[in-house]
């Protein structure tokens, strides 16, 4: 065959390839694979005749005379034909057989090695596309392990891909990275894809990495910093969590309410109360999350437990009269019976067992007696005791306290005080 004619072919089976919309390996790869490439002037004729009626979307007409001369003539002539042959049914969409065509140009081992192999790449897209998953891993991983060229990271992910569509992640995780690390830029789908698939495989180390590395590219994607959260918190790195979503709150991306209640729960479990404080003041100032009930109790929680006492008081307060039961005067004569405010706090108990529908009963009594007994007021003390004796999680405690007191009122080792202090 003419030398121009056998260029003239290349021309075509490269054209196809790039219409395919993969590029050619730049690599010297043009041997054949064995001895042959002669086409035929007839055979050529009708090749390139084909081809001009694609130009003008003429695909039935095309395909048509293809499937004609696809079984004849020599096994270069039939892989160019069905090369060609696939590329027509791919232009018209009918990619089961473009697939069959693909597939059957590759299985005569005639073309030059560059086209082989890109067909092979090819051929690999093709059957993942049509669902061919087993088809497309194989050949797949074929054209990986021995093409001669550079192979493009695009491999490696549409190899990935079929991989995890088959559940097999540990094999999946590997090609993504390779592809990232033929990437000057990493492209967020792949590093998504990376992350979706170490989460399948329960890998939150990789999942971190995917995450910060989203978070490299993305910065201002607010679900990369949550996710980085719950995957520190799913390793049990809780500071690194609370950093996460702390940065994220600092950004502005923690703005919805089951948010900042998360975050909240997470500085009070990392025993960060005042952050959990300003956390819930700001979103509430803020309107992010409704000053009612429920919220103001989380606030006057984190501040009692950063002993911010005037900020504690000031909710506890407002709820204590809102509310139809007397926990938060019990929380106000708690937190005044830890600063020994005696009065105040006995004043707080009180109130909070006259207004009643307390969890924890017993204890009011018992911080009551507590409160009475700073006042030097035993009697009051013993008193409160003995209520105290009546409920099981105070029981063993105030019965050995109430000995112990009513042993020194009987010996009058401790004066009463007097009636205003009752």
């Amino acid at each position: 065959m003419p030398q121009s004619l056998r260029r003239a072919v290349h021309s075509v089976l490269l054209l196809a390839a790039c219409t395919c919309g993969i590029a050619v390996h730049a690599a010297d790869c043009s041997t054949p694979e064995k001895a042959g490439g002669d086409m035929s002037e007839g055979v050529y004729q009708d090749t390139q005749a084909a081809m001009e009626l694609l130009s003008k979307q003429k695909y039935a007409e095309a395909i048509e005379k293809l499937v004609k001369i696809a079984d004849k003539g020599t096994d270069y002539e039939k892989a160019v034909v069905n090369y060609n042959l696939g590329f027509a049914y791919s232009s018209k969409n009918d990619m089961p057989s473009a697939v069959k065509a693909f597939a059957k140009a590759l299985s005569y081992k005639a073309l030059p090695r560059s086209q082989s192999e890109q067909l092979q790449y090819n051929l690999g897209q093709l059957y993942i596309v049509t669902s061919q998953f087993d088809d497309g891993i194989k050949t797949l991983q074929d054209y990986i392990a021995n093409a001669c060229g550079k192979v493009p990271a695009e491999a490696h992910i549409f190899l990935a891909n079929a991989l995890s569509e088959k559940k097999r992640y540990q094999e999946a995780l590997p090609q993504i990275d390779l592809a990232l690390s033929k990437s000057k830029e990493p492209k967020e789908l792949w590093v998504q894809m990376k992350l979706a698939i170490a989460y399948e495989m329960k890998d939150y180390k990789a999942c971190a990495d995917a995450l910060v590395s989203l978070i490299a590219l993305v910065p201002n994607k607010p679900e990369y910093w949550r996710q980085l959260s719950s995957m520190f918190y799913e390793m049990k790195q809780d500071a690194e969590s609370v950093a996460a979503l702390a940065l994220a709150e600092r950004q502005g991306f923690v703005d919805k309410p089951n948010e900042i209640k998360n975050l909240y729960s997470i500085y009070m479990t990392m025993e960060l109360p005042l952050k959990a404080g300003l956390l819930m003041q700001e979103a509430m100032e803020k309107n992010r999350i409704p000053a009612d009930e429920t919220n103001l109790s989380s606030l006057a929680d984190a501040w009692i437990n950063a002993r911010e006492v005037t900020r504690a008081e000031t909710v506890l307060t407002k709820l204590a009269g809102i509310s139809e039961k007397g926990d938060y005067y019990f929380k106000l004569g708690a937190m005044y019976g830890d600063d020994e405010r005696w009065q105040e706090s006995q004043e707080m108990l009180k109130k909070a067992i006259e207004k009643g529908g307390l969890k924890r009963t017993g204890e009011a009594w018992m911080r009551l007696a507590v409160a009475q007994y700073g006042m030097k007021n035993t009697q009051a003390a013993v008193a409160s005791l003995q209520k105290a004796v009546g409920y099981d999680e105070t029981r063993k405690q105030a019965g050995e306290w109430l000995r112990h007191l009513s042993s020194q009122v009987a010996a009058g080792e401790t004066p009463a005080a007097d009636a205003t202090t009752s």
